[in-house]
């Protein structure tokens, strides 16, 4: 059986192609991860509240695999909808399956705060309107946002099909002496190949919004094997 040790259920924006072929990787032995698509209708608020509308249903299908963690993978979602929404839907996936949940807002901030970064510098594929809903998110967490870069991608396709190395270039034109951490938002982004190189570059952690996600779902299944090869947040091993 696929995932003999635990099984992650994602709830994923249907032009996401980039968050399963990551866990995938990055994911230890014994543990899968299982996807259930919502459609995507960009980013506007309007487009955000059509999605989620199909999230309750997604839950459902993937509460029918026997889950034991599950998780929202879009953090757009929580920077529009707001920390109300969130909690809403954690509360509604464990009230309902029984499962932990999480989502990529919540995963993101527990690493940077189990790491200790107090300030961080991020890179992010957001337009303005979206990058301007992040201090709030991390202000709560009383995390400093100390730089930001952003290719400010228009179409939500082209992020799925941006290289490892431009976001890469982008990680390190975000950083700056005053970050302990860096920071690369958004699940649909793919970096998992450069994080480790990227820490050795820099000379600090560097947490992508996937890695962080996987980690909060291994955390809460109680697998704390170490994985090596994509950051230092998996290489620890510790739950």
């Amino acid at each position: 059986m696929y995932g003999w040790r635990a099984r992650l259920g994602l709830v994923i924006p249907a032009n996401n192609t980039v968050i399963e072929p990551e866990f995938a990787r990055m994911a230890p032995e014994g543990v899968a991860a299982f996807g259930a698509k919502i459609r995507s209708h960009g980013l506007s608020a309007e487009g955000i509240e059509r999605m989620v509308k199909n999230s309750h249903r997604a839950v459902e299908e993937l509460a029918a695999g026997a889950m034991n963690a599950m998780a929202y993978a879009c953090l757009a979602t929580s920077l529009i909808k707001g920390p109300g929404w969130t909690a809403d839907f954690e509360a509604h996936v464990e009230d309902t399956t029984g499962c932990p949940a999480t989502t990529a807002a919540t995963a993101t901030v527990a690493a940077l705060q189990s790491l200790g970064a107090s300030r961080v510098a991020l890179a992010t594929p957001y337009p303005d309107s979206v990058n301007d809903l992040l201090p709030p998110l991390f202000n709560a967490a009383d995390i400093e946002i100390v730089a930001l870069e952003s290719v400010a991608v228009k179409d939500s396709l082209e992020v799925c099909r941006l290289e490892p190395s431009v976001v890469y270039g982008l990680a390190k034109q975000a950083d700056n002496d005053r970050a302990a951490a860096i920071c690369i938002l958004a699940t649909d982004i793919r970096s998992i190949e450069v994080l480790d190189t990227l820490e050795q570059d820099l000379g600090k952690p560097v947490i992508s919004t996937n890695q962080a996600l996987l980690w909060r779902c291994l955390k809460s299944c109680d697998v704390g094997d170490p994985v090596a090869g994509f950051g230092s947040l998996l290489a620890t091993g510790e739950n």
